[in-house]
Formats: structure tokens, sequence, C-alpha cells
């Protein structure tokens, strides 16, 4: 299968064309938000790819929930699926987010559970959802849009709070964590792009979750990164509690397709040892 990954060096991309390889697909990358304002046609007209994989967007933490460029994002997905559902591209995986959920008590479930974006990211994810939805009715291609939950694994960005907790046991500086009572779907990259790579090699249609549907407490990852690392003593501060809140995935449909995650929470923080 030829396959066009946007975003191909990021954390998720670089991950998927690296398993997609492996078994055999042949892959045209497109990396860079500017190239997303002026696709390749040229290129891709050469290429004609079966598939692709949508993962480029703004992700930089402390950025990504407010930039201007989310919107820009929207208008530049929006103009390649369209061009690529021009040039024959039959199996669409586009990448959106569990931050399009309102949080709930009960794993979170496709179609079902409220949505409630709040922040421009997520916003513009469930817009961009929205208007996909009105034209891939009337195409012959599939669309799958995967709702990632909380991805983590070596080569995240160092801002994000795993690596900034295994940092603070590495070399004892400072921490606030939040949201310690807060209970989240953390699934590790290798298991992500498995997942998307599934979904594409099937033509999955729909709305998918991207999950392990297994939720971890925060304030709990310090001692299990602590027991891992037997490095400094961190110091990571506790701020004002918020209420409990849980975002977790109800997997159902992408174990449905065969997939089982291949890390829990405790295997995953062990290959973060290898760098």
């Amino acid at each position: 299968m030829k396959i066009f990954v946007t975003g191909h060096e990021g954390f998720i991309g670089s991950e998927i064309c690296r398993q997609a390889r492996a078994v055999g697909h042949e892959i045209m990358g497109l990396e860079k938000p500017s190239r997303m304002e002026n696709p390749p046609w040229n290129d891709l007209k050469s290429f004609q790819p079966d598939a692709c994989i949508h993962a480029a967007w703004i992700a930089t933490p402390g950025e990504y929930t407010t930039s201007p460029l989310n919107k820009s994002h929207y208008l530049w997905s929006l103009q390649l699926m369209r061009g690529l559902i021009d040039l024959g591209t039959l199996s669409f995986v586009v990448l959106g987010t569990c931050a399009e959920y309102a949080p709930a008590s009960v794993p979170l479930l496709e179609d079902e559970s409220l949505e409630m974006p709040e922040s421009s990211y997520a916003k513009e994810k469930h817009r961009l959802h929205q208007e996909l939805k009105k034209i891939f009715t009337d195409a012959e291609a599939s669309l799958a849009w995967a709702r990632i939950f909380y991805p983590y694994g070596p080569g995240e960005h160092p801002r994000r709070l795993i690596s900034q907790m295994i940092q603070s046991r590495r070399d004892g500086s400072p921490l606030q964590l939040n949201n310690p009572t807060g209970v989240r779907d953390y699934i590790h990259v290798e298991d992500v792009a498995s997942a998307l790579l599934l979904c594409c090699e099937r033509r999955y249609h729909g709305s998918i979750n991207v999950g392990t549907g297994e939720g971890i407490v925060l304030g709990e990852l310090d001692g299990m990164i602590e027991h891992l690392e037997r490095a400094g003593e961190a110091s990571i501060r506790i701020a004002k509690s918020l209420p409990a809140d849980s975002v977790v995935a109800n997997i159902s449909k992408l174990k449905a397709l065969g997939w089982m995650p291949r890390h829990g929470i405790e295997s995953g923080l062990q290959t973060y040892s290898k760098i």
C-alpha cells in the first residue's frame, strides 16, 4: 500500500512510518506546516497514494491549546483532504483528540459520550471532523476519525508530563503537578501507531478511540517512575487539587478490529530507560 503521512517526522508520525515500512508499505511524508499550506501536488500525483494518515498539527506543550495555528491547520487539512479525494485516495485516517470529549466517570464511547471541546485545539479538530463527515458522505473513500488519548514514549517533547517527571527524578529539578487526582488513559506511541496503521489497512470508517481502556491516577505516576529510575529524589509540588476527573477510552471498536495494546503503563515507562 502507498501511504501518504503528514507529520511524518513528528512523535507519532515517525513511529507510523517505521512500522509501515517494516511491513512493506511505501511511504511519502509531509512534515512541515508550510507544506500543509502548499502541498506538493505534483509529487502526490506521481505517488498516487492509496491512503493518507494525517498526523500533522501543532502539538507543542504550552502552546498548542491556544495557538492561532489551530485555525490554519483546520483550513489546510480541509484543502488537503479534498485534493487527495480528487486524486483517488481511498483510505483516510485523521488524528482527532480525546479533548473533544467532556470528562466522564465511565470510559468514553464514540458517538455516545458527550462531546464538549473547550480549547482552540480541540474545537478546531472537532470542527474538522464535522466538516469531513459531510464531505465523506458522498465520497467512496473511508474516513477513520481517530481520537488519540494520552500518547507517551521516548522521543516525545521534553515538556510533556512523563518526560518532565523523569527529568525531575534524574536531576532533582522542581516540578508542579496540577491535577494529582485526575485519571488519564496513557497509550504508548508504539501502540498508537499500530492502531492507526490497522485502521488504515482495514479502511475503517467512523470515529474510533485510540487508548488502552485503562486509566492511571496522575499522582501515582511519580511513584512508578521513582521505582524504575532509582534516581535522585524528585521535587514535585502538588498544586491545589482540582475535582477528580477521568478521561479514559472505551476501546471496544478498536478491539473488534483485533487490536490490543502491547504496553501497559509499567512496560511503557521502561522504554524510556533506552534514552
